[in-house]
Formats: C-alpha cells, structure tokens, sequence
C-alpha cells in the first residue's frame, strides 16, 4: 500500500514508536560509550599508578586483634601495600615485626626502634627503610636493629609493646620515633575523640595526684570484637578503583566537616598559637589549650615510663621527633596557609618542646629534621609522597638514618668501637 495512502491517524502511531525506539538507542549507546570511557580511564589510571591492571591483594589480613594493644602484625607473613603512590611487598617475622628473624643475642649491640608507621617504613621497601639503614651505617657487624614499629600505634601502643616484648629483646639502646602530626592527638580519648573518628586504642591520663593511668576499655572491647568476625578486614567496592580514590580525594579537599580543624589535625606541636576562626566545633583557645595541655603532659609521663622500663633492663633509653612534610616542605606550607590563612605556623615548636623535656628528663634527643630540612634547602625533591600518602620516600629514610647514626656515634649512645 502507498505510504501516501496511510491515514492521517496510523501515521501518528507508526511515528511516537520510532521516536521511543531511537530515543532508547541512543541512550544505549551513549551509556555504551561511558562505560567503555570509564573502563579504559580505570586501565590507564592503574598503568601509570600500580604498573598493573590488577591491584595486588592479601589472602589474609596483615593485622590481628590485640588483647592490649587492639591490633598488632600477624607473625609470619608476607602481605602488599598498596596505595596510589606505591606497591610495596610487607615481610613480618616470627616475631609480628617487620624485618629479619630476630635471633638470641650476641656480641653486637643491639637497638630497639619504637614507633609507627614512620619508622616501620610505609610505603618503602625492607631494605631501604631507618632501621635496615642505620644498621648498615653503624656497621652490620657491630650493629643491629630491631624495628619495633607499627602502623597507626600512639605513645600508649608503643609502651604497651616495650613493656610486653620489646624489652625482652635485650635491646642496648630504645629509641622512640616520635610522630609529632598524630601521637599526642591520639595518647588522651578527650583528644582523640576531636581528632580521629574511631575509638579502638588503649588512652592514658593522669590522677589528680599526677600519677600515671592507662585506659585498656577501647583496646580490649575492639579485640573482642574483632574476635568474633572471621576476617577484620573492611573495604567498600568503590575502594579498589583509582578513578574512585583520586575524585575522593579532589572532593575531600573541597569538603567542609567537623574533623577538618587545624587547631587539631594540625593542631599545638606546629602552631604558634590556636586560631578559633577555623574551628568546625565552636571551640575557644583556651578550650584548646587545655586539651593539648593535658595531651602533652600525658605524652610526658608515657615517654618517662617507657626511659625508666628501659633503664631497669640496663638498656639507654634516646627519642627523636620525626619530620612530617609540613615541617620540611616550604611549598607545602604556603598551601596550608591559603587553605587557612589565620592560622600561624610555628613548625619547630614540638622540637623545641621535646629538647626542653629532654634535658629535664635526663633523656638524650636525637634529631631528624635537620637532615631533611638541609636536603629541602639544597633543592632535593621528593622527599614525600604526596598523592595518596604523605610519609617519607627512601631518600627521606636513607637521609635520617645517616643522620642516626652520625649521633648515636657523637652522643656515645652505643659502646661502638
């Protein structure tokens, strides 16, 4: 039949279903076009970032529950790092710790490094993180070091794992890597509470008489929890893409919450005084000054529990104030100056303070910020990592344990020959 016979009516049926047919196609091909877009970004993405198309995973969960401590290493494993900025093979010994067996102990002397994720050596391989360097700098023949480190640990942790482990280890020399950026934030739950979502570590505080107390609840309540699942390991599905991670962290430095406040994440150890315009919780600067009066002196007590368990075992007890990037990295403190610009930097003042304490403590002080600070004026780059993560490159671990070593040299912290 001619098209021209069609009726009026019949037309305007054929022709809405045409239209809905080709409106559907072209939807189809559109959203065709944005996943294959999608699928090859996520390909290229992983490329440039992993070397890989596959991200590397663990058969088992590189942490165990902590009847103390919360969490600890699982002994005898090997797991992956991954993030953005590195892929990193993670060796834990018999012991839960990163490095070689640790045998009885011999003629060499031996040092016990105490810290968290900074001196375990996040993101840098075994062999060219502090404790694996400053052996060889001191002489591996003299020397060897135990890295009593572990990621996201507080003071409490650490003196928790001296007082459990560490010291039967028969170290020499302890030292305590201090995290400046997160350790005080993290000793006292009023502080934590401020500066960290979730409540999962022992705390301490002191008695109105001074005397110090630790808090186990925390601890011992996310053990049991943790005891009850069969794996402790929690990710979303969004995690394990780069495009995901990358658009969270553009979005993140745009976003506005109650835990994005200077005067905390920041907070005393860098600045000269708080600065009340940026707080996201209506807090004064005296209300600060009173939680991080109290976070220090509890800081205090644990590192004069941790030199006077040290000495009972005739081992010298020395600590050090670890550099995070603001303290180095002059381009990144302008950055933070024009995210916050009432904010006044004071980027040595925990140096200051942990060389006041040292001397009243009787407690030798090492420095590791001088090292870096000389290499960032000189014109170095890539000292950190700076997409994902911000910890120390191996040229920053390689610097500092120079550094060490030099020191522990000059200081006479070892009888070396």
């Amino acid at each position: 039949m001619p098209l021209d016979s069609v009726s009026e009516p019949t037309q305007e049926k054929i022709n809405p279903m045409r239209n809905t047919k080709t409106w559907v196609l072209n939807a189809f091909l559109v959203l065709v076009t944005l996943v294959v877009m999608l699928v090859l970004n996520e390909a290229v993405l992983r490329v440039y970032f992993w070397g890989s198309l596959l991200p590397k995973t663990n058969e088992e969960n590189p942490l165990i529950p902590h009847p103390t401590r919360g969490f600890a290493f699982r002994p005898a494993t090997t797991s992956w790092h991954q993030e953005l900025d590195f892929t990193v093979r993670v060796e834990i010994n018999k012991q839960g710790l990163r490095g070689p067996e640790i045998g009885p102990k011999d003629d060499k002397k031996r040092i016990l490094i105490i810290g968290d994720s900074t001196t375990y050596g996040s993101g840098v391989p075994q062999e060219e993180i502090i404790p694996s360097l400053l052996a060889e700098e001191l002489g591996p023949n003299q020397v060897e070091v135990v890295n009593g480190s572990f990621t996201t640990y507080n003071t409490v942790q650490e003196l928790l794992f001296l007082e459990e482990e560490g010291l039967s280890f028969e170290p020499d020399l302890v030292v305590l890597a201090f995290s400046p950026n997160t350790d005080i934030q993290a000793n006292t739950l009023s502080l934590q509470q401020l500066a960290q979502k979730h409540n999962r570590r022992p705390y301490a505080s002191l008695t109105p008489g001074g005397e110090l107390q630790l808090d186990l609840t925390y601890a011992e309540q996310f053990y049991q929890d943790q005891q009850e699942q069969a794996d402790t390991r929690k990710g979303s599905f969004l995690k394990k893409f780069v495009t995901y991670k990358l658009i969270k962290k553009y979005v993140k430095g745009f976003k506005s919450s109650k835990w994005n406040d200077p005067n905390m994440f920041i907070g005393w150890p860098f600045l000269a005084e708080f600065a009340p315009e940026h707080s996201t919780r209506g807090m004064s600067a005296e209300e600060y000054q009173s939680l991080w009066d109290d976070g220090w002196d509890v800081t205090k007590a644990l590192i004069v529990r941790m030199r006077d368990d040290s000495r009972k075992k005739s081992s010298e007890f020395a600590m050090m104030v670890m550099a995070p990037k603001l303290q180095v990295e002059t381009d990144y403190q302008q950055k933070v100056q024009e995210v916050f610009p009432h904010l006044k930097l004071d980027v040595t003042r925990i140096n200051r303070a942990f060389e006041e304490f040292g001397k009243e403590a009787g407690i030798p002080v090492l420095d590791a910020l001088t090292p870096l600070r000389e290499a960032w004026v000189k014109g170095a780059k890539g000292l950190y990592y700076n997409v994902e993560d911000e910890h120390m490159t191996a040229k920053s671990h390689e610097l500092v344990a120079a550094s060490l070593a030099k020191q522990i040299r000059a200081q006479r912290l070892l009888d070396l020959k």
